[in-house]
């Protein structure tokens, strides 16, 4: 690869296009994940609403059966737009993710009850989750492959954190909107017509989004591939041809990632509103404390992983995770208020760390010319298997009376990850260990900039 991307030419003002890129990417991850969380925050209310005949519980199951079922799309998603990511450039996967996620929130929005139009309500509700999981699907692998690229070598952490730290921002907000909006009308408002608002905002978000995307440059990785004529034809066949070990990793690591994000929001939320000693708006405050440490933990993590390497943060998480994972969520079961937010800010800690290292080893695992589609497949696949099936599975073992086993599932998964990250995380070295650099190989380094949003 030539040098000529980095910045050095009199027409290039490459810090302008750093800072344009982070964010692109930054707004466009929160508009996505603002209106990706909305459904596991209104999953009782949607369970009304397109399942009145069944009880609570059923209702509650086949609203979860939904969102698992749509999980299933999240590696097709990842397969599709991260091949568009390699073939045509990471902008045009993100671009057209942000649109497809926006648009089919606004229908979710829009969409008449089973009252109105029966079966045929629930079958619409399930094309929508499946558009937005596709476009979910789609959004982590270029979007990360996009920012990491555009990273110096010495702050690839921190601007790995940012895209994990702007889905908390957006899941903050989509949390802070559906509060907001639960507190303000009465419990027959919300059934009817209340729960609709914060879907509905998501078309002036996602204009905003697609805007911003519109105006970013493409990736310098991407272009120099482009000019030295060696994007990759068959991005898939040769990630499964060449980089194998790599996705399996990814897979191992992220399987926890994903376990821990549905877990910790869409049950959570789920379960401790259902318990008429805690309520709706308490588990909502709840939420937004669990975003919040998040949002600060995970760029914090990626700061560390720039000073002591992804490897140590890795495993000090995982390790931590496994430990804590069962007594959390039996102290959850029958916590107050302030004892629910304690015992949440100290698993968010931990887990921040989990999604910056799986924002930064994904790109610097992989090579560039099939990284936003073996990041999108591999990361994708984890979440579809792990993070899809956490929220039913939590639900079907907690109504049989095991109330602890969504605790045990996680910590089994921590101890995995834990190993996987001891073994193969590494602390820098991507899978073509013959370069210097496994991102960017072969290119001196850019001025440094710090990522500021």
């Amino acid at each position: 690869m030539n040098n000529d991307y980095v910045g050095t030419g009199a027409d290039i003002d490459f810090d302008a296009r750093r800072k344009a890129a982070i964010k692109a990417v930054a707004i466009g991850n929160f508009v996505e994940w603002y209106d990706f969380v909305l459904y596991g925050l209104f999953s009782t209310t949607l369970a009304a609403v397109f399942f009145p005949k069944s009880s609570a519980t059923a209702g509650l199951l086949a609203t979860f059966a939904i969102l698992g079922v749509s999980f299933l799309a999240r590696p097709l998603g990842g397969l599709l737009f991260g091949q568009i990511g390699d073939r045509l450039g990471r902008k045009q996967a993100l671009l057209i993710s942000v649109l497809v996620m926006s648009g089919a929130t606004v229908v979710v929005g829009l969409l008449p009850g089973a009252a109105q139009i029966g079966i045929l309500a629930p079958l619409l509700l399930l094309v929508c989750r499946l558009a937005q999981a596709v476009a979910a699907g789609g959004e982590y692998g270029p979007s990360t492959s996009y920012i990491v690229e555009f990273a110096p070598p010495d702050k690839r952490g921190r601007f790995a954190s940012i895209v994990p730290a702007w889905n908390y921002i957006g899941c903050f907000a989509g949390v802070l909107v559906s509060l907001t909006v639960t507190l303000s009308v009465t419990p027959e408002d919300l059934l009817s017509w209340g729960w609709r608002i914060p879907f509905l905002i998501a078309a002036p978000l996602g204009l905003v989004g697609l805007y911003l995307r519109m105006r970013m440059e493409e990736s310098p990785v991407f272009e120099a591939l482009r000019e030295t004529g060696t994007v990759e034809k068959t991005p898939l066949r040769e990630a499964l041809r060449s980089s194998k070990k790599p996705l399996l990793i990814i897979i191992g690591w992220a399987m926890t990632n994903a376990t821990a994000a549905y877990i910790m929001s869409t049950y959570l939320v789920s379960h401790m509103s259902a318990k008429a000693s805690f309520g709706v708006a308490n588990a909502f405050v709840v939420q937004l404390v669990l975003w919040t440490v998040l949002t600060v933990g995970t760029l914090v993590a990626g700061r560390l992983i720039d000073r002591v390497g992804r490897k140590t943060v890795a495993v000090t998480c995982a390790t931590a995770m496994t430990i804590i994972a069962v007594p959390a969520v039996a102290l959850l079961e029958n916590s107050s208020l302030t004892q629910s937010i304690v015992i949440v800010f100290v698993v968010a800690v931990f887990y921040a760390g989990f999604t910056a290292t799986t924002a930064l080893a994904m790109v610097e695992l992989l090579p560039p010319a099939i990284r936003a589609t073996g990041a999108a497949i591999s990361f994708q696949i984890a979440y579809a298997v792990f993070g899809g099936t956490a929220p039913i599975l939590a639900t079907w073992w907690v109504s049989m009376g095991w109330s602890l086993a969504p605790g045990m599932y996680l910590a089994g998964l921590s101890a995995v990850s834990t190993v996987v990250a001891a073994l193969w995380i590494g602390n820098r070295a991507g899978s073509t260990e013959q370069d210097e650099d496994p991102v960017r190989p072969h290119v001196e380094p850019c001025e440094s900039v710090d990522p500021v949003m």
